[in-house]
C-alpha cells in the first residue's frame, strides 16, 4: 500500500481549509492582499504576472508577497508589489485576501487563524486539472482568476531591474569586450537534470565559431563545474557568478543573444525577456514547466518512465537527458541563426 507523501497531505489540507474556514465573500472591499510564494528562482519567475493582475484589478490595495529571503532581490523592483516579507514578518490578520501559490504547514495554519475573508490556493486548481495540468504560468493565473476584474487576461511573467543593475552588466561587458553573447547555465538542482559538462563545452566552442561569446552564469556552488567546462573548451569564455543580486541576472538575461541551459531557475528568468532559449530537459514533466516564451525551444526525450521522482533512474546507464546529442543542439542553433 502506497501512503500519500507529506506534500500530498498538505495539498489536501489546503483544499479542506478553503472549504471549511473561508467564506470567500467576493463582495467585500479588498484593501490588503497577501501572496504566499515560498519557492525557488524558476517557480517565482513563472508567477510574477499574478502580482500585475491583482494590482490592476485592485489598484488601491496593498500587495504583500511572502517569499524566501534570497528571492527578494529578484522582485525588489516589481512595480506591482508594495511589500516583500518573510515568514517572521507576516501579520496574517491584516489581510482580506490570501493567495497561496505555494506555502507550508505554518502558512496554512496562520491563514486559518487569520481574519481573511477569501483564501485561494493552487491545490484546488491542480486537483481540478489532475491528469491534464496546465502550464505553471497558466495554473498561477487560474488560482487568482475568481477574484480578478473580468477584463484581465493571462499576462506574461515579467522581471524588473534598475539602472544600477544595468550598469553592472554594461561594465562587465565593456571590460571583457563582449558584444553578442550566449548565456550558458550548466547547473541544476538535481543530477538527473544535468546535461554532461563536456557536451556544453563543445556547444560553447561551436558558439564561438559563430562569433558569439559565451557567458556562464550560476552561483558560487556552480563555479567548480563551470571551471571544468571552461577547461575543456578551446575558445575563450567568461564567468558571471560573483553577483548574488538576482536583479543583476535579470539585466544580464535581458541583453543576451541566446540562452542555453538545463531545466533550472535561470532558464525561466531568461524566458521573461523572450531571449531565444534552448532548454535541455531530462526527467521533467513535459509542457508544464517548459519556459513560457515565444522564443523558447526545448529538447526533451520523454520516456515511458516520465514523470519520475528525478532521483531514482530506472535506466541509469542511459538517462533521458543524455539522449540529447550534441548534434541535436548544434542543428537547433543553426536553424535559429538563419
Amino acid at each position: 500500500m502506497k501512503f500519500p507523501s507529506s506534500e500530498q497531505i498538505l495539498f489536501l489540507a489546503n483544499i479542506m481549509a478553503n472549504k471549511f474556514f473561508f467564506k470567500n465573500n467576493k463582495a467585500i472591499e479588498i484593501k490588503r492582499i497577501l501572496i504566499i510564494k515560498l519557492d525557488e528562482i524558476g517557480d517565482m519567475a513563472t508567477s510574477t504576472h499574478v502580482f500585475e493582475s491583482l494590482k490592476k484589478s485592485y489598484p488601491n490595495a496593498h500587495i504583500s508577497v511572502l517569499c524566501k529571503s534570497f528571492v527578494k532581490t529578484m522582485l525588489q523592483y516589481d512595480p506591482y508589489i508594495d511589500e516583500l516579507i518573510t515568514e517572521k514578518e507576516t501579520n496574517y490578520s491584516s489581510y482580506q485576501l490570501i493567495v497561496e501559490l505555494r506555502g507550508n504547514w505554518n502558512t496554512l495554519l496562520k491563514s486559518i487563524l487569520s481574519k481573511a475573508q477569501i483564501r485561494l490556493s493552487r491545490a484546488e486548481v491542480r486537483f481540478k486539472n489532475k491528469g491534464n495540468q496546465l502550464h505553471e504560468v497558466e495554473t498561477n493565473f487560474e488560482i487568482i482568476k475568481p477574484v480578478l476584474d473580468k477584463n484581465i487576461l493571462v499576462t506574461k511573467p515579467k522581471l524588473y531591474f534598475s539602472d544600477k543593475e544595468n550598469h553592472v552588466v554594461d561594465d562587465f561587458l565593456k571590460v571583457n569586450n563582449i558584444n553578442k553573447y550566449a548565456i550558458f547555465h550548466i547547473g541544476a538542482r538535481k543530477k538527473l537534470r544535468q546535461w554532461p559538462i563536456d557536451r556544453f563545452a563543445l556547444i560553447a566552442d561551436f558558439m564561438f565559431q559563430k562569433n558569439i561569446s559565451v557567458v556562464f552564469v550560476g552561483t558560487k556552488d556552480d563555479e567548480e563545474e563551470i571551471m571544468k567546462a571552461r577547461e575543456l573548451m578551446k575558445c575563450q569564455s567568461y564567468s558571471f557568478t560573483s553577483h548574488p543580486d538576482l536583479s543583476v541576472l535579470s539585466a544580464l538575461c535581458s541583453k543576451a543573444f541566446f540562452y542555453i541551459g538545463n531545466e533550472s531557475g535561470p532558464l525561466h528568468v531568461a524566458a521573461c525577456f523572450d531571449v531565444p532559449i534552448i532548454g535541455l530537459y531530462g526527467p521533467g514533466v513535459p509542457n508544464v514547466f517548459y519556459p513560457y516564451s515565444k522564443n523558447a525551444h526545448v529538447l526533451h526525450h520523454v520516456l515511458k518512465c516520465n514523470p519520475c521522482d528525478q532521483i531514482h533512474c530506472v535506466e541509469p546507464n542511459n538517462i533521458c537527458i543524455n539522449r540529447i546529442e550534441v548534434v541535436d543542439v548544434m542543428n537547433l542553433i543553426e536553424s535559429l541563426l538563419v
